[in-house]
């Protein structure tokens, strides 16, 4: 049988491993399968080659499932998660909800420019035309409410260079 058939199950192995020596190296396994299982060989054909090609698919099976990479958990466990820290989210989120509470202390118009601004995250064009003001009218609207925000956050002291809210939908900038 080995000698009949090794040309073609070496063929079927090498046209799917990486290597001439992977292919040999599978292809005398393969035989070796085939003489620990030839009690059980029942032959129904007149060739062994189908029942031998049936090993070789196994057995080239078996090879790129040993030379899959596999990680253990405990390794996965020690990986850094690339999300946020929960503890920033909530805090940010406390911080916003802080932010939008204190804007109803703003006159209507400088609230409406806020929320636009950062809440819908309109451009200030865009905000101009729905508020029907120009542009610079818009910005001095925001910056206004951005600044009597800063003033009444407990603990900013009237910082510069602090705002409460920044490129909208409440991200938060230090």
């Amino acid at each position: 049988m080995y000698d009949q058939h090794y040309a073609e199950v070496f063929r079927y192995v090498r046209a799917r491993v990486g290597t001439h020596a992977e292919a040999e190296d599978l292809t005398s396994d393969i035989f070796c399968k085939a003489v620990a299982g030839l009690k059980s060989y029942r032959p129904i054909r007149p060739s062994a080659l189908p029942w031998l090609y049936t090993i070789a698919a196994h057995r080239v099976a078996d090879h790129y499932r040993a030379a899959r990479p596999t990680s253990e958990l405990d390794l996965a466990a020690q990986v850094a998660d690339s999300g946020p820290n929960p503890v920033d989210v909530v805090a940010s989120r406390d911080l916003v909800r802080q932010v939008w509470e204190l804007s109803k202390c703003l006159p209507a118009s400088q609230r409406r420019a806020l929320w636009l601004r950062y809440g819908e995250e309109l451009e200030l064009r865009e905000i101009s035309v729905q508020m029907g003001r120009s542009v610079e009218a818009i910005k001095l609207l925001v910056h206004r409410a951005v600044r009597g925000i800063r003033n009444r956050m407990p603990g900013t002291d009237g910082i510069t260079g602090w705002s409460p809210i920044a490129g909208g939908a409440g991200v938060i900038r230090p």
